[in-house]
Protein backbone atom coordinates (compact mmCIF):
# COMPACT_ATOMS: atom_id res chain seq x y z
CA UNK A 1 0.00 0.00 0.00
CA UNK A 2 2.77 2.06 0.76
CA UNK A 3 4.51 2.05 -2.87
CA UNK A 4 0.83 3.09 -4.19
CA UNK A 5 0.72 6.25 -2.40
CA UNK A 6 4.59 6.91 -3.42
CA UNK A 7 3.89 6.13 -6.86
CA UNK A 8 0.71 8.06 -6.65
CA UNK A 9 2.64 11.05 -5.47
CA UNK A 10 4.95 10.93 -8.17
CA UNK A 11 2.46 10.46 -10.77
CA UNK A 12 0.72 13.88 -9.11
CA UNK A 13 4.05 15.79 -8.60
CA UNK A 14 4.71 15.04 -12.01
CA UNK A 15 1.01 15.63 -13.72
CA UNK A 16 -0.28 18.64 -11.47
CA UNK A 17 2.55 20.71 -12.45
CA UNK A 18 2.15 20.53 -16.08
CA UNK A 19 -1.65 21.84 -14.86
CA UNK A 20 -0.42 24.31 -13.26
CA UNK A 21 1.37 25.77 -15.79
CA UNK A 22 -1.46 27.95 -17.93
CA UNK A 23 -2.89 30.80 -16.53
CA UNK A 24 -6.20 29.62 -18.46
CA UNK A 25 -6.34 26.10 -17.86
CA UNK A 26 -5.28 25.96 -13.76
CA UNK A 27 -9.12 26.21 -12.72
CA UNK A 28 -10.75 25.15 -16.17
CA UNK A 29 -9.08 22.37 -17.07
CA UNK A 30 -11.46 19.08 -16.94
CA UNK A 31 -9.38 16.46 -17.33
CA UNK A 32 -6.92 18.07 -14.75
CA UNK A 33 -9.80 17.82 -12.29
CA UNK A 34 -10.76 14.18 -13.46
CA UNK A 35 -7.31 13.07 -12.74
CA UNK A 36 -6.91 15.03 -9.38
CA UNK A 37 -10.25 13.76 -8.01
CA UNK A 38 -9.70 10.15 -9.69
CA UNK A 39 -6.63 9.64 -7.34
CA UNK A 40 -8.13 11.34 -4.31
CA UNK A 41 -10.96 8.73 -4.28
CA UNK A 42 -8.17 5.81 -4.78
CA UNK A 43 -6.21 7.25 -1.79
CA UNK A 44 -8.19 8.93 0.79
CA UNK A 45 -5.85 8.02 3.17
CA UNK A 46 -2.87 10.05 0.99
CA UNK A 47 -2.94 13.26 3.33
CA UNK A 48 -0.59 15.21 1.22
CA UNK A 49 -2.44 14.20 -1.78
CA UNK A 50 -5.62 15.39 -0.15
CA UNK A 51 -4.40 18.80 1.06
CA UNK A 52 -3.04 19.48 -2.77
CA UNK A 53 -6.85 19.06 -3.61
CA UNK A 54 -7.78 21.01 -1.20
CA UNK A 55 -5.51 23.77 -2.18
CA UNK A 56 -6.92 24.11 -5.62
CA UNK A 57 -10.31 24.34 -4.96
CA UNK A 58 -9.39 27.01 -2.56
CA UNK A 59 -7.37 28.81 -5.11
CA UNK A 60 -9.83 28.19 -7.58
CA UNK A 61 -12.48 29.90 -5.38
CA UNK A 62 -10.41 32.93 -4.83
CA UNK A 63 -9.43 33.22 -8.40
CA UNK A 64 -13.17 33.35 -9.10
CA UNK A 65 -13.32 36.16 -6.28
CA UNK A 66 -10.93 37.97 -7.86
CA UNK A 67 -9.23 38.05 -4.23
CA UNK A 68 -6.02 36.44 -6.00
CA UNK A 69 -4.51 36.08 -9.59
CA UNK A 70 -4.38 33.24 -11.18
CA UNK A 71 -0.37 33.32 -12.02
CA UNK A 72 -0.30 33.87 -7.55
CA UNK A 73 -2.21 31.03 -7.63
CA UNK A 74 -0.15 28.54 -9.46
CA UNK A 75 2.68 29.84 -7.78
CA UNK A 76 1.12 28.98 -4.74
CA UNK A 77 0.05 25.52 -5.73
CA UNK A 78 3.51 24.99 -7.35
CA UNK A 79 5.18 25.92 -3.72
CA UNK A 80 3.06 23.69 -1.96
CA UNK A 81 3.33 20.19 -4.28
CA UNK A 82 7.35 21.19 -4.21
CA UNK A 83 7.02 21.58 -0.80
CA UNK A 84 5.05 18.20 -0.48
CA UNK A 85 7.45 16.31 -2.69
CA UNK A 86 10.16 17.13 -0.20
CA UNK A 87 8.16 16.03 2.45
CA UNK A 88 7.49 12.63 1.50
CA UNK A 89 10.98 12.54 0.26
CA UNK A 90 11.60 12.98 3.75
CA UNK A 91 10.06 10.76 5.39
CA UNK A 92 11.39 7.79 2.86
CA UNK A 93 14.75 8.63 4.08
CA UNK A 94 13.52 8.29 7.45
CA UNK A 95 11.96 5.10 6.98
CA UNK A 96 14.73 3.57 5.11
CA UNK A 97 17.27 4.57 7.77
CA UNK A 98 14.83 3.12 10.61
CA UNK A 99 14.82 -0.37 9.10
CA UNK A 100 18.78 -0.94 8.49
Amino acid sequence: MKKLIIISMILLVSSLTLYADDDSTFCNNPQAWDHINSMVDKNPEDIPLQILHALKIGLCVKIDQNSISSPEAIHLFNDMVDTMAEKRDEEEAREGKEEL
